[in-house]
């Protein structure tokens, strides 16, 4: 039977990140996905402009109503919209034992964030300690531990009640690496030819890949690394199809 994994995140028009990536994952790898959004953002291959949450009343109706029908075997969760629509989450995660991955969409690199500071916050006190497993780029760890640097960051995070975190998309040395920090040990590297280019949606597909294998039963680990290298893999199908990035 497929795996039916809960997909909660923001709507990209482009098709190139937020629940259609994730969905689209979820088909190519034989699994179904149960997607619900929590924002409408404005955004196309070249940038992100503006974002518009959903409001909690819907949201909620529509995650208390597929859930008293199906039953997912694990849960990712991408960009959360607004702090009413994080405590409707957090209310489900609280009552869980199937894996929960979250990756802690904050805001593009450069812009406007799509969170307010009090949303930030609750995502960070409330619901990360709740995940099995969180994958930040470099930019939302430093900007979730509000430290100056990575170390400090996962010390922070990790006193918080995060116990594994996968830090995701540095580049050293001609190489894509991923650093997986669990349980204060010191950290996995997961290391992929960097490949030429510019993607959109890479976060959204990593993260979609580690929680479908963890929902298969793989351990962190075995997940990090093979959602690191499927990622790469899947980066040789990505096509320019408008002005700016490169899409699935």
């Amino acid at each position: 039977m497929k795996k039916k994994i809960l997909i909660i995140g923001g709507h990209d028009p482009s098709g190139g990140a937020g629940v259609m990536m994730d969905a689209n994952i979820c088909r190519l790898n034989e699994c179904h996905p149960l997607t619900l959004i929590t924002s409408e953002t404005v955004q196309n291959s070249q940038k992100s402009k503006d974002n518009f949450p959903a409001t909690e009343e819907v949201f909620k109706k529509q995650l208390d109503f597929i859930l008293d029908d199906i039953k997912p075997d694990a849960i990712k969760i991408g960009l959360i919209g607004s702090y009413e629509i994080a405590r409707v989450i957090k209310n489900v995660l609280v009552k869980t034992k199937m894996p929960v991955v979250i990756d802690p969409v904050i805001g593009p690199t450069s812009g406007k964030s799509f969170l307010n500071n009090k949303t930030i916050e609750f995502m960070r006190d409330e619901l990360l300690p709740l995940a099995s497993i969180v994958t930040p780029n470099e930019d939302e760890l430093l900007k979730l531990g509000n430290k100056n640097n990575l170390e400090n960051s996962i010390k922070f995070l990790y006193e918080l009640g995060i116990k594994n975190t996968l830090v995701t998309g540095k580049i050293k040395n001609n190489k894509i690496v991923n650093y997986l920090f669990s349980d204060g040990c010191d950290p996995l590297q997961f290391k992929n030819h960097l490949l030429k280019g510019h993607f959109h949606g890479t976060g959204c597909m990593l993260s979609s890949l580690l929680t479908i294998f963890l929902a298969k039963k793989f351990s962190v680990v075995d997940s990090c690394e093979k959602a690191s290298n499927q990622t790469n893999s899947y980066l040789k199908l990505f096509k320019k199809i408008g002005k700016g990035q490169k899409l699935l």
